[in-house]
């Protein structure tokens, strides 16, 4: 069971785009899921499940590569077991350019009062039912419509929403087995005051919204 003093730990990893397998899964949300759970004991096989108590959250972004400073696919991952990277790298090897972790300790930014910023990948949707009483998820297209889903949220998961941008939004597709996935996915940058520490701190464990194994729901906080 973990609680919100449980430090978690925050991994940045380069993707090899060159090597067959990291491209694969980089167009891939399901794939590459599939692929990190290979760094956590027993969780990367098949319907094995992940270690007692884990949410693993990931988020493709692209940074610059500390040694060439180029733009390169980058990986934020956020766990509460600790990571063994090296497993992915010994079982494809080249799959991993490099990868660093370090221990997040919430308590600290999570004051009541304080304003933080944050990054946000989310799948933004609403359920919705049809004439006939039929209940489906629907993506929200508008920017008004999806900065009221994040304020909804902040409602929800602890915090107020003082502002965000959007800068990216669009649907990603991707296939598990047969199964074609539609996300519809926003990238929202903005600023945030704590409200409820617990709710924020357990929020930030589990994420936010829909489709967290694949790629969304990972909130992000910086001063």
């Amino acid at each position: 069971m973990t609680t919100v003093t449980t430090p978690l730990h925050l991994s940045r990893l380069f993707l090899n785009d060159r090597h067959r397998h990291a491209s694969r899964d980089l167009g891939s949300p399901y794939a590459l899921h599939q692929t990190l759970r290979w760094a956590f004991p027993g969780a990367g096989h098949p319907d094995t499940p992940l270690p007692d108590g884990e949410r693993l959250l990931w988020r493709q972004d692209t940074t610059r590569d500390p040694h060439t400073d180029q733009p390169t696919p980058t990986l934020l991952v956020q766990s509460v077991t600790p990571p063994d990277w090296g497993a992915l790298n010994a079982r494809d090897e080249g799959y991993l350019q490099g990868w660093d972790v370090r221990t997040l300790d919430l308590t600290p930014a999570l004051m009541p009062g304080r304003v933080l910023h944050f990054r946000l990948h989310a799948n933004v949707t609403v359920r919705r039912r049809d004439e006939q009483g039929h209940s489906a998820r629907h993506g929200l297209h508008r920017p008004e419509e999806q900065l009221e889903w994040l304020d909804r949220q902040g409602g929800r998961a602890g915090f107020n929403l003082l502002g965000a941008d959007i800068i990216r939004a669009g649907r990603i597709r991707t296939r598990k087995g047969r199964q074609l996935i539609t996300l519809h996915t926003v990238t929202f940058d903005g600023a945030l005051q704590v409200m409820n520490p617990e709710a924020l701190g357990q929020s930030i464990r589990e994420g936010l919204g829909h489709a967290k194994s694949l790629g969304c729901g990972l909130l992000s906080l910086a001063p």
